[in-house]
């Protein structure tokens, strides 16, 4: 990190491989233990909260990955992503 004030990202680490802060239904299907497609329905229903749908033609569900996570006691971790561009370096 080059200053004190840089801003970083970050990504999510769990037994099922590294996730973005926000997911797709398709990226969470293995957490579910279902389809894309399914986890689309159970989004569409309300029975996995979803961020605010974002504006115009083709938008996903945002599914909140941490608080997904919680909900259904997955171990996770947040790692930034200057720790993931170094190879992992500083876990």
């Amino acid at each position: 990190m080059t200053s004190g004030t840089e801003l970083t990202g970050a990504v999510i680490d769990t037994p099922f491989g590294r996730l973005p802060l926000v997911a797709s239904p398709e990226q969470m299907a293995p957490i579910y233990g279902k389809s894309g497609r399914a986890v689309r329905y159970d989004c569409e229903s309300g029975v996995i909260p979803t961020l605010n749908r974002a504006s115009g033609s083709g938008s996903w569900h945002r599914i909140p990955v941490a608080k997904a996570l919680d909900a259904v006691g997955v171990p996770y971790t947040i790692t930034t992503s200057e720790a993931v561009s170094n190879g992992g370096a500083g876990k």
